[in-house]
């Protein structure tokens, strides 16, 4: 364990406690200590300022031994009553402008990079994690895939705005949805235009019409099991398969997926839905909820019924569902800005991007790296738009149903090419 000096909260922090002024230290802690931190991070995620499952031991652990860099470390701040920050962490074996960088570490199969932080004592963390940067010689911290406008990035910017300094980059207003503050099960309504909704309509008596549709819920472990079966199989045999992203790719991202999903199912955290045809599944939406935030992580569908826009349909499914209970006050998808299946049913946006905080006050070195950020994303995008043509095609979802199928035969399949592709394609 590499501990660093001790830092104080100072006067102005919150105590449970008067008669014991609050010490705290940040410590860099080895990969191989998350079984060891592993309830006190339970806890903490139960009372953090913004909830992040992929930060969950459940989730993190397989994702480690899975897909975790070489040198991923834990950093922690631990006061005399508990753990007050966590997160997974990245060290730069470079150096810009003479000082070394820490990024809170995030991958493709966790697209959010919030840091657990103790509600009760955000302003008090963010003030010493500042100071810590100073005292370690690392000025500056990197979070990618932030919310920038939630509470976490709120009180770490006012936080550098008093002692240090702040940016952003890679900025992209990504889809949302707040079923709390929704007018119920009516929103879906208005939400959704007239136009739309018939379509979604049509195309779901459509399918009706080959067969009994149903939607299910998986839980339970035999049942998760049984519908992650279904949904790799449902993955593997679409684009993502023949075009090598599917979870089936490599047996080491299989691996981390099954256990993470079957990790957190066992806490409730995990569920998947499934809309079938007969006996026959032809989506799944893998989903993770953990304290008021759900995740829709993952969904497959069956091409050859992709003019019916099954993908649709349970995502359809399951806003209404959403809408209507209320247990879930908001939905992040972790999706790009243009996702074709989330963006046109969402309304809401939220800006996402990279936040950066700097210990020094000029922040010369997050500004030339917020600008390399910049950079790398406009050729990220010019580089979809040539390969792309210019023009995009419609994907094998868009497509309308024009044949009526006959009741139990499979319809026939529509070609298509997509032109841009994300996680919930």
């Amino acid at each position: 364990m590499i501990l660093q000096r001790a830092v104080s909260f100072g006067p102005a922090a919150r105590s449970r406690s008067r008669s014991h002024p609050r010490r705290g230290t940040f410590a860099l802690e080895p990969a191989e200590a998350l079984p060891r931190l592993s309830e006190r991070i339970a806890r903490l995620s139960e009372r953090a300022l913004e909830s992040n499952p992929f930060f969950l031991p459940e989730f993190l652990e397989p994702a480690i031994q899975g897909l975790g860099p070489r040198g991923l470390k834990l950093a922690v701040f631990s006061d005399r009553e508990d753990l007050r920050f966590f997160a997974p962490v990245v060290t730069a074996g470079g150096r810009l402008f003479g000082s070394r960088r820490l990024g809170i570490w995030t991958h493709p199969y966790a697209p959010l990079g919030v840091p657990l932080v103790d509600a009760d004592l955000a302003s008090e963390v963010a003030d010493s994690l500042i100071g810590h940067m100073r005292m370690s010689g690392r000025s500056l911290l990197t979070i990618p895939d932030m919310p920038l406008e939630g509470p976490v990035a709120e009180v770490l910017k006012t936080s550098a705005a008093r002692r240090g300094f702040w940016t952003a980059a890679g900025k992209q207003q990504r889809p949302i949805l707040y079923p709390a503050g929704a007018g119920g099960l009516e929103e879906f309504d208005r939400m959704v235009s007239q136009k739309r909704r018939r379509e979604l309509d049509r195309q779901l008596r459509r399918l009706c019409e080959a067969g009994a549709v149903s939607f299910m819920t998986a839980r339970t472990a035999t049942e998760i099991e049984a519908a992650f079966a279904m949904f790799i199989a449902l993955e593997g045999a679409g684009w993502k398969g023949r075009r090598g992203t599917a979870l089936m790719r490599r047996e080491r991202i299989h691996e981390f997926a099954r256990i993470a999903v079957m990790q957190l199912a066992q806490n409730g955290r995990a569920a998947i839905d499934v809309l079938r045809l007969g006996d026959k599944p032809v989506a799944a939406l893998i989903r993770f909820d953990h304290a008021g935030l759900s995740i829709p992580w993952k969904v497959a569908y069956d091409e050859e019924f992709a003019a019916y826009s099954p993908g649709k349909q349970l995502m359809c499914d399951e806003t209404r569902r959403w809408l209507a209970f209320g247990d879930i006050s908001r939905v992040d998808p972790v999706c790009e800005e243009d996702n074709p299946l989330i963006a046109p049913l969402w309304g809401a946006r939220e800006p996402y991007g990279t936040l950066l905080v700097s210990s020094r006050r000029l922040g010369l070195g997050a500004r030339l790296r917020a600008g390399l950020i910049d950079l790398k994303r406009s050729a990220r995008g010019g580089a979809k738009a040539l390969l792309g043509g210019g023009q995009a095609t419609k994907p094998p979802e868009k497509q309308k149903a024009s044949a009526k199928p006959s009741r139990g035969a499979k319809p026939a399949r529509k070609s298509g090419k997509k032109s841009s592709r994300s996680r919930h394609d």
